[in-house]
C-alpha cells in the first residue's frame, strides 16, 4: 500500500534500492522478508518508518520527517557500498 499511495512501481522501488523486482514482488506478497538494510531503504524511499512496514506501527512518518533528495542519495549510496562488502 505505501508503494502504491508513493507512487512508485515494484520495478522502480527495485531500481532505487538495488534489488530486484522479483524480490520487491516476494516481499509483498510475504514469501520472503527484506534484509534490514533494504528495509531502512525503503521506509525512507516511501516516507514510511520501518514499524510501519514491519506491521507493527500504524503511522506512517509524517511529511515532515521526509528524507531531502541529497540524504536519499547518500543513503542510496551507502546501501550499495555495504553491499559490496558483504
Amino acid at each position: 500500500m505505501a508503494r502504491e499511495r508513493a507512487g512508485y512501481t515494484q520495478e522502480k522501488v527495485a531500481e532505487r534500492i538495488g534489488v530486484s523486482r522479483s524480490a520487491v514482488s516476494r516481499w509483498e506478497q510475504g514469501e520472503i522478508e527484506p534484509k534490514v538494510q533494504n528495509l531502512v531503504a525503503i521506509a525512507a524511499l516511501l516516507s514510511v518508518s520501518t514499524d510501519y512496514l514491519l506491521g507493527i506501527g500504524d503511522h506512517e512518518t509524517p511529511g515532515s520527517l521526509r528524507l531531502s533528495e541529497e540524504a536519499e542519495s547518500a543513503l542510496h549510496k551507502f546501501i550499495i557500498e555495504v553491499r559490496k562488502d558483504n
